[in-house]
């Protein structure tokens, strides 16, 4: 039995382990190598085997470290001087500083116990009392709610030929994943209003809304997770780190991917599956969905608005998410349903038709697909619908690989797989196999060998730490903590059975959507004024805490319309700002092109001296001519012509010379300057050209001399 993913989180130094793994996200070979290191000089003897290594690893950090791993780590380990070891024993003879470990194990211990006394208080406000335990073992919960850490230890002896043997096997572990889709008890008054998870979730996303040692020391955690896993199920035959080869490989994503993919879902959800597409994409590999698929997002689409128009939220807790961000329209929600298959298409993911497979192909590939879908319905307490689709998917998936099960997926072969959100069809697959041993087409499902892989294990083995680390890190948190905060039945019901009496007793309630008041801030407003007290959630609590929000509401409505007057305000100037500096550059530039355009105008403003200067070239020429020089004669006339205009105050000279000039240099400029200006100026060209002719002194007095 070949065993993969193996992490004890239940371990005291798990959560720990995780976090220094994080450290060391380039290379997490090396924080294994650290833990092996640490075991190997904590030994009383100088000397150990390959299984005793094993043992101190899992019993020490709660971590399985494979074969290959192992092998490869110690390697690394003998490389630097520090062990010797063959396929029998490992020895040590260089040195390793283990109290320099322990202090920093120690100071991560301190984080890790702050934040479960940190957590313990604030279920204490709440009047949850929580043991150190309790407390421990519902964040372990939380941060591991997608079943990332299979809880399985390993003996710490050996059996009788010298290997590790699992207290539990692969299909009673598989029993233990968590369910994606959790059965509460039939009777409601049985269930409590907010579960221990909702407030270990509460606290997890206000943690993160900081900037804390506690949040970071949380991510790393995720994080160093995700490396575990990603490391540990590449293929068997890659020792070398690298991310499997999925060039050209078909991956069928379920339902409930495609949907979070479209939107609906919690914002983290949307987003993780938005990356998980990107990276398959990204690496060459195709994305598609069978029709069983597409009639089940139909499907959800079809209840989530029938339940909305019936005054309900969405039965699917994802899709009340999306339908709280959508405000609760049900038009919206039929209308996405009309465009799904467009919407995927444009993201390059396609309906794939069912493949029609050739009798042989059947006989010697196939298994019963009825027995599997039977087999299904007796171990899930799920909607049969649901569990037949699941069923094919998996049946045909694994006819699609023609019992190739040499590796999870990818690689030459391109092996296709199915991708779900759900981690208990990894456990029944493999409780199927257990139970049909006899089944020769089974023979190649393992543990990291099936047609089937969750999409956080998917994601696991595509990413990159150094380029999604922390990104992937937070949004794996986020969406756990919105997942943890899922409300119970009792809790919906007994809010719509509030608003109903509400609205009778307050008209102004009356026109509130009914599934409006299932949005998270309604909800942490009761809490607020309950404090989790469940006695103290009534018709008066419910009716004070709406009545609140609503004056919260309008209180920011105000807000929010000041705050965009302001903006628009300061949009407004700095818009004016802007035209005004490109106004500025233009009418700068432009008065350089005005050229031969100014002695034209200082003609008109000047024209005495210019009709004295062409007078004396006249003067000079008769001169020559006839050997009498009279420089009189070249100032008489504008002389006289001068001082009658000034005289008589009629400018009769300049002005008509101004009437005459001026419109034709008017046009020249005008054209000119309008030739030059750039795209953001040309809205603008009346009135640059009109500071440019303002901004000239002599086009000035030429204006007043017209105008005269």
């Amino acid at each position: 039995m070949q065993f993969t993913v193996v992490i004890n989180m239940r371990n005291p130094n798990a959560l720990i382990a995780m976090a220094q793994v994080a450290q060391n996200a380039n290379n997490p070979y090396e924080a294994f190598c650290e833990y092996i290191k640490y075991c190997v000089f904590s030994n009383v003897s100088s000397i150990m085997t390959l299984s005793e290594i094993r043992t101190a690893v899992g019993k020490e950090f709660g971590l399985y470290i494979p074969h290959n791993v192992l092998m490869k780590c110690l390697s690394y380990i003998q490389d630097e001087g520090v062990i010797t070891f063959d396929i029998h024993q490992i020895k040590r003879i260089g040195s390793f500083d283990t109290e320099a470990f322990d202090r920093d194990r120690e100071t991560y211990r301190a984080t890790e116990s702050a934040i479960i006394q940190a957590l313990m208080q604030y279920a204490s406000k709440y009047s949850r009392e929580w043991t150190i335990e309790h407390t421990r073992e519902l964040l372990i919960k939380a941060l591991d709610r997608n079943g990332l850490a299979y809880d399985i230890f390993l003996h710490e002896g050996s059996s009788t030929n010298g290997a590790h043997q699992p207290t539990i096997n692969e299909c009673e572990m598989a029993e233990m994943l968590p369910d994606d889709e959790e059965i509460e008890p039939d009777d409601i008054a049985t269930q409590p209003l907010f579960t221990d998870e909702y407030f270990v979730g509460k606290f997890i996303e206000e943690t993160l809304a900081g900037d804390t040692v506690q949040k970071d020391y949380l991510m790393k955690i995720c994080e160093g997770l995700m490396l575990c896993v990603g490391t540990y199920q590449l293929p068997s035959t890659d020792t070398n780190g690298r991310a499997p080869q999925i060039n050209g490989t078909k991956f069928f994503f379920d339902t409930k991917l495609l949907l979070r993919f479209l939107g609906c879902a919690s914002e983290a959800a949307v987003s993780a599956a938005a990356e998980l597409v990107a990276l398959i994409q990204n690496a060459g590999g195709r994305i598609y969905y069978y029709p069983q698929t597409l009639q089940e997002m139909e499907r959800a689409f079809e209840n989530a608005a029938k339940s909305l128009s019936y005054g309900y939220p969405p039965a699917d807790d994802e899709m009340r998410l999306y339908a709280i961000r959508i405000q609760n329209n049900p038009a919206i929600i039929t209308a996405k349903k009309a465009s799904l298959t467009s919407e995927l298409a444009n993201a390059n993911i396609h309906l794939a038709p069912h493949e029609t497979f050739t009798d042989n192909e059947r006989i010697r590939f196939g298994f019963d697909q009825g027995d599997l879908q039977q087999y299904m319905r007796s171990n899930l307490p799920w909607d049969p619908h649901v569990i037949d689709n699941d069923a094919l998917a998996i049946w045909e998936t694994h006819m699609r690989r023609q019992g190739n099960y040499s590796e999870y997926c990818g690689t030459g072969a391109q092996l296709p797989v199915f991708v779900t959100t759900n981690s208990r069809l990894i456990g029944i697959a493999l409780k199927f196999r257990e139970d049909r041993s006899g089944t020769t087409a089974l023979y190649g499902w393992k543990q990291n060998r099936l047609p089937v892989i969750t999409d956080i294990r998917l994601t696991c083995r595509l990413w990159s730490p150094a380029d999604h680390g922390e990104r992937m890190s937070l949004l794996y948190l986020t969406a756990n903590a919105v997942a943890a905060k899922r409300p119970t039945k009792r809790y919906l019901s007994s809010i719509r059975e509030f608003a109903i009496q509400l609205g009778k007793q307050a008209p102004e309630y009356s026109e509130i959507c009914l599934p409006a008041y299932f949005d998270d801030v309604v909800t942490d407003t009761i809490l607020k004024h309950t404090m989790g007290e469940e006695e103290r959630l009534d018709i008066n609590s419910f009716a004070t805490s709406i009545a609140e929000l609503s004056e919260w509401k309008a209180k920011e409505q105000e807000e929010i319309t000041n705050q965009v007057i302001a903006e628009r305000d300061g949009v407004s100037d700095e818009l004016k700002n802007q035209t005004q500096s490109i106004i500025d550059g233009a009418v700068e530039n432009g008065r350089k092109l005005l050229g031969w355009r100014k002695p034209a105008l200082w003609l008109i403003v000047k024209w005495p001296v210019t009709v004295t200067v062409i007078f004396s070239a006249i003067t000079a020429g008769i001169s020559l001519i006839i050997g009498n020089w009279h420089p009189m004669w070249a100032i008489a006339l504008p002389t006289v012509l001068k001082i009658i205009e000034t005289c008589s105050a009629s400018n009769f000279v300049g002005k008509p010379l101004a009437k005459w000039l001026l419109p034709k240099i008017d046009e020249s400029i005008s054209k000119s300057i309008s030739k030059e200006l750039r795209k953001a100026e040309r809205p603008h060209e009346d009135t640059i050209i009109r500071q440019i002719k303002e901004q000239t002194e002599l086009w000035v007095e030429c204006k007043k001399i017209s105008e005269s």
